[in-house]
C-alpha cells in the first residue's frame, strides 16, 4: 500500500513530528510514575519483572528470542536456527544444511530490536558476508510465505482461564505505485514515508527505475516501523473468535501472561480458525501495542492505551508476586540492561 497521510493534531500543526516517529521513552511518559507508585506500594523495585515469570526479567528489553522461542509451540513458530557468537562460518553453514532452512531468509540479532541488523539473505555469499560482520548471537529463520502480517497483543490475568487480544495492528509494507514518468526515487520523494527511506535504500536498490502506471514496486519487505512500514489499527479483527485462538496458544508458552505476537498468516480465515499461523517474535512487558502507530492514531489514546496497559501489567505482577514468583534483584537488572544498551547502540 501506498503511505497513509498523517493525522495532523496540533503538535503537527506546531511543526512536531507524529508520534509513530518519536522515541519509545517519550511515548511512555505517563507510565513511568505509576511505575514507581506501584513499585512503593508492592515494596519492590523490580516489580514489572514479575508479570511474565517465564521469560527472562519478563521480557523487559533485551530479552533472547531464542529462549522465548523455544518455549513456543513447533506447530506456531518458523525454522529458526541459533549461531552463537564466535562460530566459525563452516559450522553456521553445517547448522544451515541440517536445519530445512533455505535461501532466502532472515537473519538477526538475537538480542535487539526496532529492525537492527534485520536483513534478508539470498544466498551463501550473503550469509558469510553476515556472519562476519555482525559480531553477535544470532539467529537465522525461515521466510514465511505468507502476506499478513500482524502484531496481537495478548493480556490474561494470572488466575483466570481466559484472556483477551487488546490490540491488532496490520503492517503495511513500504511501497510505491509507477506512473509511466517518475522514477522510483521520485515518487518516493513524493511520499512522506517513503522520502525518510531514500537514502537507505538507495544504497540497496535501483531507484533510478520506472515504473509501469499502476505497478507496485515493494521497497522494502522486512516489516519494521524503521523501514518504513506502516502499523494499521486492525481493532475490527478483534472478537471471541481471535480470543479463543490466543488463548489456546498462549496456555502452551508457560508463565505468560501479557505481550505482543509478531506474526505471519495465510489469510484471516486462518487467523480466526487458529492454522497456518507463525509467530516470528514474541514480545514482553516492554511491547507496545502496536495500533498506537497508526498514522491516524491520536497522542492522547496512545498515553491512554500505555496507562491501561501499566495498570493491567501491575495486576499482574501482584498476583505473581503474592504466588511467590521471585523478581530480578534491581542490580541485576541494572547491569544486564548496561550490557544489553552496548549491543543497540551498534
Amino acid at each position: 500500500m501506498s503511505s497513509i497521510n498523517h493525522r495532523k493534531g496540533l503538535l503537527q500543526h506546531l511543526g512536531i513530528k507524529h508520534h509513530e516517529y518519536w522515541s519509545w521513552w517519550l511515548l511512555v511518559v505517563p507510565v513511568w510514575p505509576l511505575w514507581i507508585a506501584y513499585a512503593f506500594r508492592l515494596r519492590c523495585a523490580t516489580w514489572f519483572t514479575a508479570v511474565n515469570p517465564g521469560m527472562e526479567d519478563s521480557g523487559f528489553f533485551g530479552e533472547s528470542k531464542i529462549r522465548i522461542l523455544d518455549s513456543i509451540p513447533d506447530a506456531y513458530k518458523p525454522r529458526t536456527l541459533f549461531i552463537a557468537s564466535g562460530s566459525s562460518f563452516d559450522q553456521a553453514c553445517a547448522q544451515f544444511r541440517l536445519s530445512g532452512i533455505d535461501f532466502p531468509c532472515i537473519v538477526k540479532p538475537d538480542i535487539g530490536g526496532r529492525g537492527r541488523k534485520v536483513e534478508i539473505i539470498a544466498d551463501e555469499n550473503g550469509l558469510k558476508t553476515y556472519h562476519e560482520g555482525v559480531g553477535e548471537d544470532y539467529l537465522i529463520q525461515q521466510l514465511i510465505p505468507y502476506d499478513i502480517e500482524l502484531g496481537v497483543f495478548y493480556i490474561r490475568m494470572v488466575n483466570e482461564e481466559k484472556g483477551c487480544v487488546v490490540s491488532v495492528a496490520e503492517k503495511g509494507f513500504l511501497q510505491v505505485t509507477g506512473n509511466d514518468v517518475s522514477s522510483i526515487r521520485q515518487l518516493m520523494k513524493n511520499d512522506y514515508r517513503a522520502s525518510l527511506q531514500v537514502a537507505r535504500l538507495g544504497k540497496q536498490l535501483d531507484l533510478d527505475q520506472v515504473p509501469k502506471a499502476g505497478e507496485r514496486i515493494l521497497l522494502e519487505p522486512i516489516g519494521n516501523h524503521c523501514r518504513g512500514t506502516s502499523f494499521i489499527d486492525r481493532h475490527d479483527l478483534i472478537n471471541e473468535k481471535l480470543n479463543k485462538v490466543f488463548d489456546v496458544i498462549a496456555a502452551q508458552i508457560p508463565g505468560f501472561y501479557y505481550g505482543r505476537f509478531d506474526l505471519r498468516v495465510k489469510s484471516l480465515d486462518d487467523l480466526y480458525e487458529g492454522k497456518n499461523i507463525l509467530i516470528m517474535e514474541l514480545n514482553g512487558l516492554t511491547s507496545d501495542a502496536a495500533h498506537i502507530f497508526d498514522p491516524l492514531s491520536r497522542l492522547r489514546d496512545a498515553y491512554a492505551t500505555q496507562i491501561r496497559h501499566c495498570h493491567l501489567s501491575y495486576a499482574i505482577a501482584k498476583q505473581n508476586l503474592k504466588a511467590g514468583v521471585k523478581p530480578t534483584p534491581l542490580f541485576e537488572l541494572i547491569s544486564k540492561h548496561g550490557s544489553r544498551s552496548g549491543l543497540n547502540k551498534d
